[in-house]
């Protein structure tokens, strides 16, 4: 379009000089004699294909017509960007200020991306990965464990490509030498690798034939221990190792892009004809990979009617075959778990931070725009265009954004340091955040996104038609009213978007400190827990176990300086799960059991815990196989199976668990103990009970892999509870020397840990509120700053007319609270809509928590009133001379 103005087109150009020619070779044809017509005739032959001709020049005019565009662009961009250089070198302040808070905004932003990316965007390392699935069966729309026969089931289906079967995160004794030690251990089935598309670096994967009972004793390695215990030695393969006692020969290493599993060994996991044929026992996680042509919805109705039709022939359900179902979800999301979300969510904070850096940008180029309204009118009267102006100033936004995209890799390198340090441990892949191509080309994208953001519309406000009146004033400086509505709109989205963040932050923080003072129904102080687990070669039966589990607590009790030990199958917050349906006694046998969590206690372990009991007593000694079943209840499930009645009206009635629904096997309530906080303390406490040791069914040793876990007191709650880990390694030692001890950690580890998630959210969501309440105080001191400054000349006349210094003072301060008290009741309403995010993180406080809201609007209120004093305070010293010399 600009060619169309100043130069001829190309079209008409070449049109011209091909009638040109045709019309000189008539003429010179004529004058030889020829008629006009022949000679007209003559020269078009001579010529040849005129329309041939024509395209090519057509051709080469356009070609010639972009270089000469290309030149001009490049060269008025060169002397934009020498101009821009000069023009920021003598407003050193404004650029330092526009960068820097250019580089927290983006910064911060490319830091929670950069996390983003390596927890949930980046494509896990091997093929077909966005095909990966979990297939997780339902049971009225709640998802439960898998059972041997529904992995057969959906294997038999043809649903997926492939489909495998697995008990993940299993500890296991690995011998280095005569040093035992627990590792991770994956028992899964021949397919498991096939889902994941992944080969062994060295070696091979196991076949169905291993992968049965009775088959080859056979493990594959991670690289991670290859790489650390073995010292990538080639030769490990073929080697015996030692697992739980049992021998079996290494046959492969993975890759190392395979470590984001927390597995250290994988084996087959070889199904017995029991596990195919029983339907109660779920214990396996279903991973499958889709078909090409099928997406996760097709995959998830398809494989819901293999759950039915397996439905319709289990022999003793009761429910209908519409109560199951499946749910598939894609790996990387149940990788990820809650982390992507909370990543989302930082995310859309850090957006808001983002936004505010613009606004604050945005509002120093109207003010620099009304500094240089001169300059921009001589231009515009020397021949510049308003489109050439416009350039002119995007590309100083342009050179500021670059420079606080450059300077704002800085501030993400440190900030991606801040979320891996206050991030829970076990949040996948998140060590891989860091600076790489992927947040490099996302910070340049947000500097170009930022410029147009904050640059744009000063720039034309700054080319609109006041630069006519400028240029009428002559040589006055411009000073104009101060009045600047669309100054005032930015200050209040600043204030509007600062106090969504922290009311978001003040509710965390709220939460944080509630959490801080839930009881969670044991006394953490002094107290370790270190779990231990019995090999299946030398523990064969139940009596053996119980016998040796006794036998360590005694050791465990005997150690100087602790008070008691017990033994429990999972102690709170460790992050271990099991539970069993439970049924009331005399209720209907039919009806929908609630399920409970189950737990194996031995005796003095409410004690050692410092539990309370509600009712009742302790499980003892004499609670053991030849004794009457006995079970002790939590309050939750005594109010959940016999509602209204008295904790102490419990003891004695009985409850049907453990051995399906028609067997009869009812245990009698001997103690209700207070509600523990089993999972974490942000989350209520769930039914649960405590069966006693030595009555635990016999099928359930292996299915726990026969581990329990120690639990001591130290006599002396101050202490460090890990200094008594060397003392119960040497009296486990005492009882057996193959054991080690797995995941020894104190209860106050554990406790602290169970609140790592809400932590990292709250600092994280603290630091980005901070942030924006800064960059609101700078947005506010700017604006209450720069209408001072504008209107001093109006001020002095105030004071020579006899306005008194409160008078002024009040006069500037609703100046500056007006933009503060919009942008409080835009922010309220905001947040209001946007808190909803936050509500699976909260506890103990709602997301329109009205003290949180009065809180945060009196911060920055308060913020935002002291902001506009040092503006306010400079104008009541205005003096009245100089102002109106300045008029």
């Amino acid at each position: 379009m600009k060619r169309a103005f100043w130069r001829t087109p190309v079209q008409e150009e070449v049109d011209a000089e091909l009638a040109f020619h045709l019309e000189m070779t008539t003429r010179e044809l004529m004058e030889r004699g020829m008629t006009k017509s022949q000679a007209r005739g003559e020269a078009e032959r001579r010529f040849g294909d005129v329309n041939s001709v024509n395209a090519d020049c057509r051709r080469f005019g356009d070609q010639r017509d972009r270089r000469a565009e290309r030149a001009e662009y490049w060269g008025e961009l060169r002397q934009d960007c020498t101009f821009t250089l000069r023009q920021l070198a003598k407003s050193r302040g404004f650029s330092t200020v526009a960068i820097l808070t250019l580089a927290l905004g983006i910064g911060a932003t490319a830091a929670v991306f950069s996390a983003l990316d390596a927890v949930v965007l980046r494509p896990l390392p091997f093929g077909y990965s966005e095909r990966i699935v979990e297939v997780l069966p339902t049971r009225r729309g709640e998802i439960a464990g898998a059972s041997a026969p529904e992995f057969i089931a959906h294997r038999n289906s043809h649903v997926f490509e492939h489909v495998a079967g697995a008990v993940l995160g299993s500890g296991i004794t690995l011998k280095f030498g005569d040093v035992p030690e627990v590792m991770t251990v994956g028992r899964v089935s021949s397919e498991f690798f096939d889902v994941f598309n992944v080969k062994p670096t060295l070696g091979r994967m196991f076949n169905r034939l291993e992968d049965a009972p009775g088959g080859s004793r056979v493990t594959l390695m991670s690289h991670r221990l290859w790489a650390t215990r073995y010292n990538e030695d080639p030769n490990v393969l073929g080697r015996p190792i030692e697992l739980d006692g049992i021998p079996h020969t290494l046959i492969g290493v993975m890759p190392a892009s395979f470590d984001f599993q927390p597995e250290d060994l994988w084996v087959p996991l070889a199904l017995t004809p029991q596990q195919t044929a029983s339907y109660s026992e779920l214990f396996l996680t279903i991973f499958a990979r889709l078909n090409p042509v099928m997406s996760a919805e097709l995959a998830q109705k398809a494989s819901t009617s293999t759950e039915r039709v397996l439905a319709e022939r289990i022999p003793d359900r009761t429910s209908p075959v519409t109560e199951w179902g499946t749910n598939v979800r894609p790996y990387v999301e149940e990788l990820a778990g809650g982390f992507g979300s909370r990543l989302v969510i930082l995310l859309g904070a850090v957006g808001f931070v983002l936004l505010i850096a613009c606004s604050n940008v945005a509002n120093l180029l109207l003010a620099r725009g009304t500094s240089r309204a001169k300059e921009l009118a001589i231009r515009v009267a020397l021949g510049a265009g308003r489109g050439r102006l416009i350039r002119q100033l995007l590309t100083e936004s342009l050179v500021l954004a670059i420079g606080g995209a450059v300077l704002g890799l800085g501030v993400a390198y440190a900030m991606v340091r801040v979320i891996v340090a206050v991030s829970p441990q076990g949040v996948p892949r998140l060590e891989q955040a860091g600076i790489d191509w992927r947040v490099l080309t996302f910070t340049l994208a947000l500097g170009v996104v930022s410029c147009l953001l904050f640059g744009l519309l000063p720039a034309l406000r700054s080319v609109g038609p006041r630069l006519q009146t400028t240029l009428r004033e002559g040589g006055r400086q411009s000073r104009g009213s101060g009045r600047d509505p669309l100054r005032s709109v930015l200050v209040a989205t600043e204030v509007a978007l600062a106090i969504t963040l922290l009311i978001g932050s003040g509710l965390l923080i709220r939460s944080a400190w509630m959490m801080q003072h839930v009881d969670p129904g044991f006394d953490p102080r002094g107290v370790l827990t270190a779990r231990i687990m019995l090999p299946a070669a030398r523990y064969a039966d139940a009596a053996a176990i119980t016998r040796t589990y006794e036998t360590i607590r005694e050791h465990a009790a005997g150690i100087p300086g602790v008070s008691s030990a017990a033994v429990i199958s999972i102690v709170p917050m460790s992050g271990s799960q099991a539970a069993s349906s439970v049924l009331a006694e005399g209720h209907d046998e039919d009806a929908v059991r609630p399920q409970a969590n189950l737990r194996l206690v031995g005796p003095g372990y409410f004690a050692t815990m410092a539990s309370r009991f509600v009712a009742g007593r302790d499980v003892t000694r004499d609670d053991n196989a030849s004794a009457p079943l006995v079970v002790i209840v939590n309050k939750a499930l005594a109010e959940k199976l016999w509602p209204g009645v008295a904790p102490r009206a419990v003891i004695g009635k009985r409850l049907d668990a453990l051995r399906g629904k028609k067997s009869g096997h009812l245990m009698e309530v001997v103690g209700v103990v207070a509600d523990v906080h089993e999972e974490s303390l942000e989350q209520t406490a769930k039914p649960a009970f405590y069966v006693p040791i030595e009555q635990t069914p016999e099928n359930l040793w292996p299915l726990i892999q026969r581990s329990l876990v120690v639990v001591i007191r130290s006599a002396n709650p101050s202490i460090d509870a890990d200094a008594l880990v060397r003392p119960l390694r040497r009296a486990v030692a005492q009882v057996d020397p193959s054991l080690p001890l797995a995941d020894s950690r104190s209860m106050i580890s554990l406790l602290k840990g169970s609140l790592e998630a809400a932590r990292m959210n709250t600092i994280l969501l603290s630091m980005l509120g901070g942030i924006a309440l800064l960059l609101a105080v700078v947005g506010i001191y700017g604006v209450v700053s720069y209408f001072v400054t504008q209107r001093t000349h109006e001020i002095g006349v105030r004071i020579a007319l006899g306005a008194t210094p409160s008078l002024i003072w009040k006069f500037v301060v609703r100046r500056g609270l007006t933009p503060i008290v919009a942008g409080l009741v835009v922010g309220l309403f905001l947040s209001s809509i946007t808190m909803n995010v936050l509500r699976g993180q909260l506890y103990g406080v709602g997301v329109h928590d009205p003290l949180t809201q009065i809180a945060v609007g009196v911060l920055l209120g308060v913020v935002g009133l002291l902001a506009t004093y040092i503006p306010a305070r400079r104008a009541m010293r205005v003096p009245p001379v100089v102002a109106l010399q300045e008029g």
